[in-house]
C-alpha cells in the first residue's frame, strides 16, 4: 500500500510523474483527499527567484493559495461533478489527482488507472502527427504496442479527424486538439476517468459522441471526476458534486443539493451585477426572453403563463425548451419541456406560452428557468431565468405544494 503525504511550498512548475495507479487504504474508497493545500509562491522579478534559491531564508516572494484544505472521498464507480466560478481551484484539484501537480500540503490515495484530460490536451507532442501522439502516449503509459495496434484505428474513427491525423498536433484548432484527446484516453480503458471542460470546446455532433460515451462509461461502473461549468451536465453525469470557491470546499453532498445552492449564489451573483446571461453568437438558438405574464400576485388555484422567446439562427435546426420552476434557494419544484411532454421538436424563432392551470404551490418565493437544448434533449444552447416571483399563502398548511387530502378519523 502506498500513501502520499505532501507538506512542503510547492512552486508552479508540474511534477514529472503523470497519469499513475496508486493504492487507498482499506477503507474501500477508490479516491481519498485529505486536506489538499496548493500553494505558489509569486515574484515581481526574475532576479527574486534567483535570490530565493541562493538564500532560502531571505525569501520574499509573496505566498498566494489556489487550493486550501480540500478534502473528499469517492467509492468505486461513483461520478463526481466539480463546479465553481473561474480561478476557484477546479483545475489545480484536477491537475493533483492526475499526478500533473504536487499539494503543497495534505494526504491522497488513489487506487485505479487514472486517465486525464487537463486544459484540452494530455501532454501531446506538438512535433508529433495525432498517429504519431497516439503511440507516444501509450508508450508512456506502459502500454504494449500489440495493444496500440488493436486501438489505432477505433481512436482515429472516433475522432474524425481525416487527413489531419497524419499532420503534426501543432497545425491542430483547440477542438482538434480536444478530439484526439478524448478519444486516446477514453480508448485506454481507463479505471478512473478525469475530464476539465472537455465539452466546452468543438462542435456539437462530437459533444454529443463524447457524452454518450461518458454515459457508457458510467454503466460500466468507471469512476469520473466531471468538471464543468454546464450544471445540466453535472446533473445528468454525476452521483455527488463538489463547489469550489475561492479554492475552498462551499459544499460537497449530492449533486442535487450541490446544483442547487450553486444556481442560487450564481443567480444571486448576476442580480448583484446587473447583467443578463451572455450567449457566443455562434449559438444555433438563443432565448431573447422569458417572463411571467400573470399581473396579479399568485394564490394557489390559480392560472399561472409564461412566455418564452426563442431565436433561431437556422430555420431547419430542431430544438427542444425546458421551462423549470425552483424555490429562490435554487432548488427544484418541477420541470417541463417539449420533449417531455411528448411535443415535436421546433423549429425557427417561436413565441411559446407555458400555461400551469389550477396551480398547487404554496407560499414562497420562486423563479422560473428556461432552457433551449439540441434535439435529442442532451446539449445546452441557451438558458435564461425571470425574475423573483411570489406564491401569497392563503391557508394554514405548510410545504412547498399542495397535496390533496382528506382525513378520517374513527
Amino acid at each position: 500500500m502506498q500513501k502520499f503525504d505532501f507538506d512542503q511550498l510547492a512552486e508552479s512548475e508540474p511534477s514529472k510523474t503523470g497519469p499513475r495507479s496508486q493504492d487507498v487504504e482499506s477503507s474501500g474508497f477508490t479516491l481519498e483527499a485529505q486536506g489538499l493545500t496548493k500553494q505558489y509562491r509569486l515574484y515581481r522579478r526574475p532576479v527574486d527567484r534567483l535570490k530565493s534559491l541562493l538564500m532560502p531564508s531571505g525569501n520574499t516572494g509573496e505566498v498566494v493559495t489556489a487550493l486550501e484544505d480540500v478534502s473528499f472521498q469517492v467509492s468505486r464507480g461513483q461520478n463526481i461533478g466539480i463546479m465553481g466560478d473561474n480561478g476557484a481551484g477546479k483545475s489545480t484539484l484536477l491537475k493533483i489527482l492526475a499526478g500533473v501537480l504536487t499539494p503543497t500540503r495534505g494526504t491522497m490515495a488513489i487506487h485505479g488507472r487514472v486517465m486525464s484530460i487537463l486544459e484540452l490536451g494530455i501532454g501531446f507532442h506538438p512535433e508529433f502527427t495525432g498517429r504519431g501522439n497516439i503511440f507516444f502516449y501509450g508508450d508512456l503509459l506502459g502500454f504494449g504496442r500489440d495493444f496500440l495496434n488493436e486501438k489505432v484505428d477505433e481512436i482515429i474513427d472516433f475522432s474524425e479527424l481525416g487527413d489531419f491525423i497524419d499532420r503534426p498536433v501543432k497545425t491542430y484548432s483547440s477542438g482538434m486538439s480536444v478530439r484526439l484527446a478524448f478519444s486516446v484516453v477514453t480508448a485506454f480503458e481507463p479505471e478512473i476517468l478525469i475530464l476539465d471542460e472537455v465539452l466546452a470546446v468543438g462542435d456539437i455532433h462530437f459533444q454529443r459522441k463524447s457524452l454518450s460515451r461518458i454515459l457508457n462509461f458510467r454503466e460500466k461502473g468507471v469512476t469520473i471526476l466531471f468538471c464543468s461549468h454546464d450544471t445540466y451536465h453535472i446533473r445528468m453525469l454525476c452521483d455527488r458534486a463538489l463547489w469550489l470557491k475561492e479554492g475552498r470546499v462551499a459544499c460537497w453532498d449530492d449533486t442535487e443539493k450541490v446544483v442547487a445552492e450553486y444556481e442560487s449564489y450564481q443567480l444571486a451573483k448576476e442580480k448583484r451585477e446587473h447583467k443578463e446571461n451572455r450567449v457566443s453568437s455562434v449559438q444555433p438558438v438563443r432565448i431573447d426572453s422569458v417572463k411571467l405574464l400573470n399581473s396579479k400576485p399568485l394564490r394557489r388555484g390559480d392560472e399561472m403563463v409564461f412566455e418564452i422567446v426563442t431565436r433561431a439562427r437556422n430555420n431547419d435546426l430542431a430544438y427542444n425548451v425546458t421551462l423549470s420552476i425552483k424555490l429562490k434557494e435554487g432548488r427544484g419544484v418541477y420541470v417541463t419541456g417539449t420533449h417531455l411532454s411528448g411535443l415535436s421538436s421546433l423549429k425557427g424563432s417561436r413565441q411559446i406560452l407555458v400555461r400551469f392551470p389550477d396551480i398547487s404551490l404554496m407560499a414562497g418565493v420562486f423563479y422560473a428557468h428556461a432552457r433551449v437544448w439540441d434535439k435529442e434533449g442532451f446539449i445546452l444552447y441557451h438558458e435564461k431565468t425571470t425574475m423573483f416571483f411570489d406564491v401569497k399563502k392563503d391557508t394554514r398548511e405548510l410545504g412547498i405544494c399542495y397535496l390533496p387530502n382528506s382525513w378520517e378519523v374513527r
